[in-house]
This record gives structure tokens, sequence and C-alpha cells, in this order.
């Protein structure tokens, strides 16, 4: 529950941002869904590498080996600087890809601004996964959920702020705090500091006595190449099977984004609804990859195959339950967001849709994290890129540009690509290959002794 709850908290900074935006226009809400995927597709091409540390974190903690937990932890923290340093390089340099997108001019000024300042936290984010794995991987979630539920305090008093401005205080004859309206941009520099504040509080909880004792974990380890290496070895495949299927959705939106404003203000609040599913899921996920890796490293995979059996059990029963919500709440969820008629009137078909996408996305985000607890990383890359790339990107081009379908149609195109996905991911599981993957290789495991 602390590890749903800490998705949750992730989840809310963007859906405070959304609601708010939707008060100030549908162009600021279409621009900042359309920056806030680019850039979470952006942060996919590192993120499951940086938070590859909660595999090797769990499997080492499982094995009683407390000199390796720390030992990995810091070369995640190695991977992750590098990692967000790109990624900052890229937002600011994004506006050379955004005609690409072929979205209407004002829809690429605002989602460029977005970017630009939302982008100015990818180090503190890569570095949040990183430590999030130290402290998941050995079943500290409580730490995790709470920094969460500090950032996303302080996301919305900037929201408010900086969103729609305030015209300060008087104090001693000089006026403070007082800041204009900045809409899109009020709204990413809000996010950037809300992620900073998570970081540091990390950081804190890090250096706390305990982990200085047992792990060492104050004292900097230098770059250990062989130990990134594995690192690399695992992540990689992890890292662009997420960006396989965060590039896949980017189009998606690009191709409905020529529709207009309305259109992709529509597919962004669709979006903002299924991560009310996706992030607790995901949490569930964290739970089913730390508890998969901490079994084998303890070397019992029976044990690992039965605690997964349980997550996917708790993880379905959970995505039928939203879509009750969903499909119930289906007439009035929108106005939450957006009091714009055109958006409104599309709402009902579009909730019914995610209702029964997110519960075939929730499978299949299950399968992917007791696999890469395993280290069983390349299957769901390759499968992604098969029935994403093959199917998803080429059948949602085919639907919106060439048939002319509305967003509905193009979503449910959506579910029955991610059926497909979630059934091969199943049948991995229920292999048991992955039980055979080792992730250790002798070389690092001797170089940490």
């Amino acid at each position: 529950m602390p590890t749903v709850l800490t998705m949750l908290s992730h989840t809310l900074m963007w859906t405070v941002d959304t609601a708010l935006l939707g008060r100030v226009s549908s162009l600021a809400l279409a621009a900042a869904g359309l920056g806030g995927i680019l850039t979470w597709t952006g942060y996919c091409l590192f993120n499951n590498l940086s938070r590859i540390s909660q595999t090797f974190v769990s499997q080492a903690h499982g094995k009683g080996d407390d000199q390796a937990v720390g030992n990995y932890t810091w070369q995640g923290i190695y991977i992750a600087l590098v990692a967000g340093a790109i990624l900052t390089v890229l937002g600011q340099w994004s506006y050379r890809i955004l005609p690409v997108t072929k979205n209407p001019a004002e829809i690429q000024s605002l989602t460029y601004t977005y970017l630009k300042w939302r982008t100015l936290s990818a180090v503190a984010t890569q570095l949040t996964f990183c430590l999030m794995g130290f402290f998941q991987g050995r079943r500290d979630v409580k730490t995790p959920m709470w920094a969460g539920i500090l950032a996303n305090l302080a996301n919305l008093v900037l929201d408010i702020w900086l969103i729609f401005g305030w015209s300060g205080f008087q104090l001693a004859g000089h006026r403070l705090l007082a800041v204009p309206p900045m809409g899109v941009k009020g709204a990413a520099i809000a996010t950037s500091v809300s992620q900073g504040i998570n970081t540091a509080y990390l950081v804190v909880c890090l250096l706390k006595p305990l982990h200085r004792a047992r792990f060492q974990i104050h004292r900097p380890r230098r770059p250990h190449w062989r130990q990134i290496r594995d690192m690399l070895r695992v992540g990689y495949p992890a890292a662009w099977e997420n960006f396989i299927d965060m590039a896949a959705f980017s189009f998606f939106s690009s191709f409905i984004g020529r529709a207009g404003a309305v259109a992709l203000a529509a597919n962004q609040i669709t979006i903002q609804l299924l991560s009310f599913s996706f992030m607790p899921l995901w949490g569930i996920t964290i739970a089913g990859s730390v508890l998969t890796g901490n079994w084998i490293g303890a070397g019992n995979p029976d044990r690992a195959e039965a605690y997964g059996r349980q997550v996917y059990k708790v993880g379905l029963y959970y995505a039928l339950l939203v879509a009750i919500g969903l499909i119930l709440a289906r007439d009035y969820i929108f106005a939450v967001f957006s009091n714009d008629p055109a958006i409104l009137v599309l709402g009902a078909g579009l909730a019914c849709v995610a209702a029964v996408f997110q519960i075939c996305d929730g499978l299949r985000m299950i399968s992917i994290g007791i696999l890469q607890g395993a280290g069983d990383t390349r299957f769901p890359m390759f499968l992604s890129l098969l029935v994403l790339w093959g199917l998803f990107v080429p059948l949602t081009y085919i639907l919106v540009i060439q048939v002319g379908a509305n967003v509905q149609i193009a979503w449910l195109g959506g579910v029955f690509c991610y059926v497909l996905q979630a059934s091969f991911l199943y049948g991995r599981f229920r292999s048991g290959k992955w039980k055979q993957i080792r992730i250790f290789s002798q070389s690092a495991e001797s170089g940490q002794a």
C-alpha cells in the first residue's frame, strides 16, 4: 500500500497540473498534455536504467549482501547523474523536433515552453528513481511514500501560485511573492521544483546513521565498470521497452493532435484518467518486482513465482474496480478537467474505452515488473517493439490520418494491441524461463569481494 501511494503521489502532480490548466484554456491543457507525454518519452530512454538499481538491490538484499547493496546503489547514482544531464540538454533543444508532430503552431510554442522548464528537473527525477530502488529493493516502502506526499503538497501550492499568479502581500513597504499568471510555464516550474524536493528528502533519508553503519552508504564508491556493465546489460532492455511504449504513445497523441486542440485535450484527459489506474498498478508491479528479486536472490525461484501469481490477482482486482468506477462516472468525470462543451461531448465514450484499456495495460505492466525483478528484460523489449511499432503505431496512423476516425476509435485500436501484448507477457511468466536468468557476473561479484 505505501508503494501504491508513492506511485499515486507521482501521478497527482500531473493531475493537478492538468486540472488547473484546464481552467486556463483548452490550448494550455493540450500543450501541457503533449509536453508531458514528450517529456516522459524522453525520460523513458533512461527511467528503467536508473531504476534498475532496484533489481540489483533487491537480489543483493535477498542474499544478505549489504556491501553489494551499497555498491550497486552508488553505481546507479552515477548512471542517474549522466542520464539526467543528457535529458536536460535534450529538453532545451526540443524545439527542433516539435515540428515533426505537425501540431498547430500555437500548440508547438506552448509545448516547448513546458518542455524547457520541465526538463530542468531531469537530474532530480533520475536520482529519485535510483534512490527509490535503494529503499524499495530492501522493502523500505514508507520513505519514498513520504517523499512523494511532501513533493505533492509543494506542487499544489506552487501550481496555484504560479499558474494563476498572485498579487503578493505588503511587508515594510515592499510587495513580496507577487508573480504574474504564468499558465503552462508556471505548471512546469512547479513540477520541477517539487521533484527537486522529492529527491532532497530521499538523500537526507539515505544518509541516516542506520544506512551509514550497515551499508556504508555515505562512503562514495568509485565507478566500478564491471558492475555498471551488469546494470547496463540488464537495465537497457528495460529502458528501451519503456521508451518504445512511450514513444508509440507519443506518436499516437501526435496523430490525434492533428485534429486540433479539442481532440488532443480530450486525449490528454483520457491519459490522465488512466494514470489513476496506471500508477497504483505500477506500485503493485514494484512490489512484485522486489519480492521476485528478493526470493531469487535467496535462491528460491518457486517462492518468487508464487508471489507473482498473487500480484497478478491483486492487480486484476484493482483494475476491475477502476473499470467499474470509470463506467459509472462516465457522464461526469471529464468535467473535473474541463468545462469546454466540445471536450465534454467526447467524455462518456472515452471513459468507457479507458476502463477496458487499463485492465490489459495493468496486466502488461505486472508481467514486465515480475520479469524485470528476475532480470528478464530482453523478451519484453522485443515484444513491445513488435506489437507497438509493428501494429499499434501503423494502426493508429491508418485509423486517424487515412480513415479519419475520431479519438474514441483510435483508443479502441489501442485496446486491441495491448490485449495482445499482455497475453504474450503472461505466457512468458507461465513458461518459467525467467527463473534461469542470472544478473550478477562472476567478475562483478569478485570485485565486490
